[in-house]
């Protein structure tokens, strides 16, 4: 997931926090993840599934 979220960053241009933003999680929380300082919930990961999955789908 983390360099599914990666690429889709790359690919869109768009910044981490508008991604936080459509997510509902904080910056520093997305850092601390993509860094392996912690993992996320299930519904996070859902979350984050569903919106790129949505963006993806344009």
């Amino acid at each position: 997931m983390r360099e599914r979220v990666k690429q889709f960053l790359n690919d869109t241009g768009a910044t981490v926090n508008a991604f936080c933003k459509h997510v509902n999680i904080s910056p520093s929380w997305y850092y601390r993840w993509i860094h392996k300082e912690i993992d996320f919930s299930e519904d996070i990961y859902n979350r984050i599934t569903e919106y790129l999955n949505e963006v993806y789908a344009k």
